[in-house]
């Protein structure tokens, strides 16, 4: 005897019956896909087991009671990604910030260093300090360090056509 799987054997001896689709007899949903439409043909809804209204009206409510909250879920997690993003940049730009001041405070301890560093400086303010006025003290710095020392300035200073300019603290 030849095997034949239970489906074949079973529809092979029907007697008279059709071969309905399956599709038939699956239940058709409301939009929940829980809750069976009003024209639902399947198998239990034909058996006389339908949902009632009050039934229908529960479930419709506890639907659109999950999209709400689904949809606040949604809401609030996309107010928290803009506040995430909002701090990350504020930390950025607080970051350049800081780094600009940094090197702000750099270069002016730097021409502080500079300026300690020129003894034609020094002497200046320390004739001015001890009350001659300005033009005098210039005269006396020029007597006092030499002339020859004018042509190339105090430190980190060069001679330039209306004055002095400011050496880059690199060269």
């Amino acid at each position: 005897m030849q095997f034949r799987p239970y489906t074949e054997h079973r529809y092979r001896h029907r007697p008279m019956g059709r071969n309905l689709s399956l599709l038939a007899h699956l239940p058709r949903l409301e939009a929940d896909g829980v809750m069976h439409r009003r024209d639902c043909e399947c198998v239990r809804c034909d058996a006389g087991f339908v949902p009632s209204e009050q039934e229908r009206v529960a479930a419709q409510r506890r639907w659109e009671d999950r999209r709400a909250r689904s949809t606040a879920a949604r809401a609030l997690a996309r107010r928290q990604e803009r506040a995430r993003v909002k701090v990350a940049a504020v930390e950025l730009q607080l970051d350049r910030e800081a780094r600009e001041v940094d090197d702000r405070i750099g270069a002016l301890r730097a021409a502080r260093a500079r300026v300690a560093a020129d003894r034609r400086l020094a002497l200046l303010q320390a004739l001015r300090q001890s009350g001659m006025p300005l033009s005098e003290a210039l005269v006396e710095v020029d007597r006092r360090v030499g002339s020859d020392s004018f042509l190339v300035g105090p430190a980190g200073f060069e001679p330039a056509a209306y004055g002095l300019k400011v050496r880059s603290s690199t060269s």
